[in-house]
């Protein structure tokens, strides 16, 4: 999809002018989807070649059969089949209609779920509390195929080779990537200690989705790529990168569950149930202390560590302004900077005018005065977009709407001011599982293993924050 240029002015136009004509305080009732191939006499599905791009638009109609007039409406689109998940990019045109690109490789040609949700119309999922606008209406839901195209034809599409990330893969702010699994074994299930372990310790991914043991993902063979691949890190090389490093993470409490899980599950800590919102430790590795990571999480959900809901607000206080700023006076100061925040903003923030200016920009405005004080080699500093927020939260103040708009933001503020080295798009990557609450309670991808109870069945998935943790890895250790 191409780029949205000058982002945050644009929605706050379109905020502005939404109401403004008759037309907006309509309602979508239907909508209908035009671009289909027509089926053959013999298809039991409607097919689509793999490997090239294809444009389908929605169009949004009210309970009078008549098309909207303007744009607003969040769609959520799942694309899934047994070995491969992802979201269609969809471009609000503005005119009630919504271009959809689908696309397959053709590695993957098969049947496939296509199911569009309507979320939210006309940008009420921006409410500060939306809860009562939320609609949660499945649109449209089919099953499509996606074919093999005939090898001897001269137009068959030629996809580009999906290579390991590198330093310049991590400068592209929004990601449009996919789940695919290549290994699977069917008679797994959870063990007593609430672990997936799948797959042989020694697996290593099928090339090119990845790099490394996929088993150490238990995810039972998914793993995530986008315009790139992601490597899988071994304990031993994860700790050959980070050996006498200093890791700052400054975010939510999905910030907290991937360190743990960087710790647990990475450097082979695990014994380590749980690390509290803030905290500033040198960890050892075990069974050779002449290694040594030192990582700091501060938790900014709240100035106040025990609260929530203030988001960017909680650099209003003082004291939490300085705890931060207290690791970057003097030497040393960290080799790589973690940041996030948003769903707590999600809370917060009455309009989205207030969160650009008074949220965004100050926290701007704050890293900047700290990183530009600096004396000598300033941090690698990434910003991992919010997740996408599932199930019971898909209509809550953090619903996935108002997150993606608030992450846009955020990337194009601290871009605008130079601040970044890079982007991991945590938004995309969660996506495909934000339906239901099998990988997630609703707000957090990485809550630690467990055989107990959970949402009606018996233990849950959390691989995905394990992927991220693997992203993360990947954008401190690529050179």
């Amino acid at each position: 999809m191409p780029p949205i240029f000058n982002y945050t002015q644009r929605y706050l136009d379109l905020i502005a002018q939404n109401g403004s004509k008759p037309c907006h305080d309509v309602a979508t009732a239907e909508v209908q989807l035009f671009g289909l191939p027509k089926p053959e006499e013999a298809d039991t599905y409607i097919k689509f070649k793999c490997g090239k791009i294809h444009s389908l638009t929605l169009v949004a109609f009210d309970a009078l059969g008549r098309k909207r007039c303007a744009g607003g409406d969040y769609f959520e689109i799942d694309i899934s089949g047994a070995n491969w998940k992802s979201r269609a990019p969809v471009l609000d045109l503005q005119d009630g209609s919504y271009n959809i690109l689908l696309q397959m490789h053709p590695a993957f040609a098969g049947i496939y779920r296509f199911r569009i949700v309507l979320g939210f119309s006309n940008y009420h999922g921006l409410h500060r509390r939306p809860e009562r606008w939320f609609r949660n209406v499945t649109v449209l839901d089919m099953h499509l195929q996606f074919v093999q195209e005939e090898e001897s034809k001269d137009s068959i599409t030629r996809l580009p080779n999906l290579t390991q990330c590198s330093s310049e893969d991590f400068r592209l702010d929004g990601w449009i990537g996919r789940w695919v699994r290549t290994k699977y074994n069917a008679s797994c299930s959870v063990d007593q200690m609430g672990r997936f372990r799948c797959l042989d310790s020694n697996a290593r991914c099928t090339e090119p989705w990845c790099q490394g043991p996929i088993g150490a993902l238990e995810s039972n063979g998914w793993v995530y790529s986008a315009h790139c691949a992601f490597r899988i890190f071994t304990d031993h090389d994860a700790w050959k990168c980070l050996n006498r490093k200093w890791i700052f993470f400054w975010g939510d409490s999905n910030h907290v569950d991937s360190v743990r899980n960087f710790l647990n599950f990475v450097l082979g800590f695990e014994n380590i149930t749980e690390v509290p919102r803030r905290f500033d430790t040198t960890y050892y590795r075990p069974g050779d202390p002449s290694q040594y990571v030192r990582i700091t999480s501060m938790f900014n959900g709240h100035s106040n560590a025990s609260l929530n809901h203030e988001g960017l607000f909680s650099l209003h206080d003082e004291a939490f302004r300085e705890q931060v700023a207290a690791f970057f006076k003097g030497k040393p100061v960290p080799d790589a900077i973690i940041l996030n925040s948003g769903l707590h903003d999600g809370v917060y923030w009455k309009h989205l005018h207030q969160f650009a200016e008074e949220g965004a920009g100050k926290a701007v405005q704050f890293w900047a005065s700290l990183l530009d004080g600096i004396q000598g080699k300033r941090p690698r500093v990434v910003y991992r977009t919010t997740i996408t927020t599932a199930a019971w939260a898909r209509g809550a103040p953090f619903n996935p709407q108002k997150m993606e708009i608030f992450n846009n933001i955020l990337v194009e503020k601290f871009r605008e001011a130079n601040l970044l080295w890079g982007v991991v798009d945590g938004f995309d990557l969660t996506y495909p599982w934000h339906f239901d609450n099998n990988c997630s309670d609703g707000v957090h991808y990485g809550k630690p293993p467990a055989a107990s109870r959970w949402y009606g069945q018996w233990g849950h998935q959390y691989f995905v924050d394990l992927m991220l943790v693997h992203i993360l890895m990947h954008a401190l250790c690529v050179s």
